[in-house]
This record gives structure tokens, C-alpha cells and sequence, in this order.
């Protein structure tokens, strides 16, 4: 079984590659893994505010590239472009996942009002659709309130992870106070530590993976 991980960015792999990815593969060497990385598809959807028609082109290409190299499953690790990533999938010859929807059905399943916690605000948006067509697939309402850590990603793109950890600390500490669960919209976001609080705090990754994986079974 062969997986494709489709990433807009390169600029901090290790914080998917070597606490999601490594231990997956190490855990199914059954499985291969192939990367896809365009880092001009998150700078293009940042500039505009949200994933253009070009964004999309390029997309579908690669995905093709990704089918036509033997992969059975994509897994596209960024939220910022899900839009694009739900609109052509359904022309991709084999199953393709948004990271974040296996979080955005626990979220759903926890109930009460969700916080979505993100560093970019063009991710924001599309992570909350996700939640609420997740919502409406399982017959229940989904309040659901927004909070960008201003600064944050910007700090990580200019490798200042620390300064990217305090601003999202920052941000969850006040959102934890006005909601009853948190998602976290990006796997960059992932490895910030905080503390224990008495909400769920949801963030992406290892749930990721193993959906891909189950797809991957159940395409066989």
C-alpha cells in the first residue's frame, strides 16, 4: 500500500515528519509513504485569502501525478486549501483525505460549543466547514467559535518556533475559558505544549493517519 501526503509548505517538516510520520511508517511497513510538497500554494492562498481557481488547478495535478505513481490513499496536510481539496476530489481516482477531518468528527461527537484555534486565518474558515458539514452529516448543531493566534504562524515561517508556541498558548488559554472542546486548524500547531485543561484540546495527526490507512483497506 502506497500513501502520498500532498503538503503546501516545507518549511517545518520535522514537525509532521518525525513525531506523525516516522512512527506510522514504523508501525505499518506494509505501508510506503511519497511526499508531494508546493510551497507556492500556501503563499498564493495567503495572498489572496483563500485557494484560487490556480491553486486548484495545480492540486488536481498533482493528485493525478500521485495516482499515477501507484499511491492509493492522498492525505493533504494542509487546511488552509480543504476547500479545493473536498471540491476535486470526487474527479481523483482513488480517496483523498483533508487532515482535518478525522478531528472534525470527534469535535462533533464531543458536543457543546467547539473552538477552533488556528495560526493562520485562512485556515480558520475552512476548518470550521469541515466541523459543520461533519455537524450536519451526524444530525446535531454545531456552535462554533474562531480564535487566530495572531503572529503565530509568521513566527514559525521565520523559525522562531518558540515565539510560535507562546502565541498559541496565549490564544488557547483565553479561548479554553468560552467553549467545551478545542481543535487545533493546523498539524504545525501540534506539538505546542499547555497545560491540563478540563476541556478537550484536539489536534491533528496520528488520527490522520490512521484514516488514511483504513481508506487504504477499504480501497483494496
Amino acid at each position: 500500500m502506497k500513501l502520498c501526503t500532498l503538503h503546501t509548505t516545507d518549511k517545518f517538516m520535522e514537525l509532521m515528519s518525525d513525531p506523525f510520520t516516522k512512527p506510522f511508517l514504523k508501525e505499518h511497513p506494509e505501508i510506503e509513504q511519497m511526499d508531494i510538497t508546493d510551497s507556492s500554494l500556501i503563499k498564493e492562498t495567503q495572498s489572496a485569502g483563500y485557494a484560487t481557481p490556480a491553486v486548484a488547478r495545480r492540486m488536481y495535478q498533482y493528485m493525478m501525478c500521485a495516482a499515477d505513481a501507484g499511491a492509493d490513499v492522498i492525505l493533504v496536510t494542509c487546511t488552509s486549501v480543504n476547500t479545493v481539496t473536498k471540491t476535486i476530489r470526487n474527479m481523483i481516482p482513488i480517496p483523498v483525505i483533508s487532515i482535518e477531518e478525522p478531528v472534525a468528527e470527534m469535535a462533533v461527537k464531543s458536543g457543546g460549543k467547539i473552538g477552533i484555534l488556528s495560526s493562520l486565518a485562512t485556515s480558520a474558515e475552512p476548518v470550521k466547514q469541515t466541523i459543520l458539514e461533519k455537524a450536519a452529516l451526524a444530525g446535531v448543531e454545531a456552535e462554533v467559535k474562531i480564535q487566530v493566534a495572531d503572529g503565530a504562524f509568521e513566527a514559525l515561517m521565520d523559525g522562531n518556533r518558540a515565539l510560535h508556541d507562546d502565541k498559541v498558548r496565549e490564544a488557547l488559554d483565553k479561548l479554553v475559558n468560552e467553549v467545551d472542546v478545542v481543535v487545533f486548524a493546523q498539524i504545525s500547531m501540534a506539538l505546542v505544549e499547555h497545560p491540563e485543561y478540563k476541556i478537550p484540546v484536539l489536534k491533528f495527526g496520528r488520527l490522520s493517519y490512521e484514516a488514511a490507512r483504513e481508506a487504504m483497506l477499504q480501497s483494496k
